[in-house]
């Protein structure tokens, strides 16, 4: 019994106390301590914070006498977490940055603030985006996906993190997702006019499948080289230098038909010389021949007669007694 009697009586003195710290606060401590905020938010965010925190929370504890002051409170708490944001990404604090913006957005639902939750809408995305590309130059390419993801979740049409997910999964070395988000570069960016990703996206494609052609020729991988070649076109399908290595290598695999329509389509984006025009002809007419079809080759054999190609296919043209 005794036990007992200490402890109410020790919970008896909490409530005394509390009700003393409140009963000591009154309407003029919510309205300094919301004006401290209003004035000085700008200058000093954090102070501003904490003022207005501590202006609502006596507010809350006036009731009825609190209220008018508890709503202003209220409509100013998203606008200092959003000044607090860009203090902090002035100080270059992303993450501090992010955390606040989250809270101004949260506390903009809360309290009805359209304004700023509009503000934040607009400027997380592009956060996220510095926040992956930071993750990405400390080669932490996980947690750079991971904060691109959110960009593009929020913004869907912002196309800057959908390429830097293309060169944080090349990094990771899964090709699927690459080509993946590169491909979505191209769509949104050509959807949004955005011609500068748009232009970054196929060079990159590009490059590194060729890249991976050149690997495979070294080995001599002739069926790899075709295959990196065309994924390298879906990214510049008027490269001509791509569709002659493609006629070349797909002669090296007896491909004839292949050989063929590639060839051909060299020949309609070729913009040397009449030599170079010669190889592929030569080329065709060579696959022509395979196939048996000696009417095609003798016409693209003729147009092959020309410099370092003539001796060969005036000797063709001669063998095959084309008219």
């Amino acid at each position: 019994m005794r036990v007992k009697t200490v402890k109410q009586l020790f919970l008896m003195g909490i409530f005394v106390l509390g009700t003393m710290l409140v009963s000591g606060q009154n309407i003029n401590d919510a309205i300094q301590g919301y004006n401290n905020a209003a004035t000085n938010y700008k200058q000093d965010p954090e102070k501003a914070l904490q003022d207005i925190q501590s202006a609502l929370q006596i507010a809350e504890q006036l009731g009825e006498e609190g209220a008018e002051i508890k709503q202003k409170c209220e409509e100013l708490i998203p606008t200092i977490y959003f000044q607090l944001a860009m203090a902090k990404y002035k100080a270059k604090d992303l993450q501090a940055t992010l955390d606040n913006l989250e809270k101004a957005e949260e506390t903009a639902i809360k309290y009805n603030d359209g304004v700023t939750k509009t503000r934040v809408e607009k400027t997380l995305p592009r956060l996220y985006n510095t926040m992956g590309n930071t993750r990405f130059r400390e080669n932490k390419f996980d947690e750079a996906i991971a904060n691109y993801g959110k960009a593009i979740k929020l913004d869907p049409n912002f196309i800057d993190p959908y390429l830097g997910t293309a060169l944080a999964y090349e990094e990771l070395k899964n090709e699927g997702k690459m080509v993946e988000y590169l491909n979505l570069t191209i769509d949104f960016g050509s959807k949004n006019n955005d011609t500068t990703n748009v232009e970054k996206a196929k060079t990159k494609g590009k490059a590194y499948f060729l890249k991976k052609a050149d690997e495979a020729r070294n080995a001599n991988k002739l069926n790899d080289v075709v295959e990196f070649l065309d994924m390298a076109l879906k990214f510049d399908g008027d490269d001509y230098d791509i569709y002659r290595s493609m006629t070349i290598n797909y002669s090296k695999l007896e491909r004839w038909n292949d050989a063929i329509e590639y060839g051909n389509k060299a020949l309609q984006l070729v913009k040397g010389t009449a030599e170079d025009k010669a190889e592929l002809y030569f080329l065709i007419a060579t696959a022509y021949h395979k196939l048996g079809n000696i009417s095609e080759a003798c016409e693209a054999y003729k147009n092959a007669a020309f410099g370092t190609f003539k001796p060969n296919a005036d000797y063709q043209i001669q063998q095959l007694k084309c008219q």
